[in-house]
């Protein structure tokens, strides 16, 4: 059985559909909602008291992660030098995504990339590893927002909640 099988004359995306659901949380997290036992929030990581944020991995049908080409806030970084002595530009391939909105199953993806706890941005991940990159705790928001169709995603996986200051 795949996300997209028809049961009772139903589309089904459960890509979508998760998305859809994290929008929902964010909201709440930045915006009054209701409380109560049967409404989910953000906050399921421990070290982040005050998450707003549920970031994800989309993947793409032939099992490759969906990447971007993400700018980050930080205007200084760009003047920094790497260890050849070139300069960085401010900008960073990332995989990792917050849902911004959904209508259908189109949405407005903002790229996250790593920051230190400091909050600044952290685009020298040259030696990093995947799981150092996915295992942050702490992202901030790139100027990059995409706009996707998220039919065209085969499955998503979510990291743990964080908290991005630069929204």
């Amino acid at each position: 059985m795949s996300c997209k099988d028809n049961h009772n004359k139903r589309k089904n995306n459960c890509v979508c559909d998760v998305v859809k659901f994290i929008n929902e949380l964010q909201d709440c997290a930045t915006h009054s909602c209701p409380t109560g036992c049967d409404v989910p929030f953000l906050g399921a990581n421990p070290n982040v008291p005050l998450a707003n944020t549920r970031p994800f991995l989309l993947y793409l049908a032939n099992g490759e992660l969906f990447r971007v080409p993400a700018f980050t806030n930080n205007r200084n970084q760009g003047q920094d030098e790497n260890k050849d002595g070139n300069k960085n530009n401010n900008c960073v391939d990332t995989v990792v995504f917050r849902v911004e909105s959904v209508d259908d199953c189109c949405a407005v993806l903002r790229a996250l990339v790593p920051a230190d706890n400091n909050n600044n941005n952290n685009n020298k991940n040259d030696n990093n590893s995947f799981c150092d990159l996915v295992g942050n705790l702490f992202f901030a928001a790139s100027n990059t927002c995409v706009t996707v169709d998220l039919d065209c995603f085969c499955a998503i996986q979510c990291l743990r909640d964080v908290h991005v200051t630069n929204l």
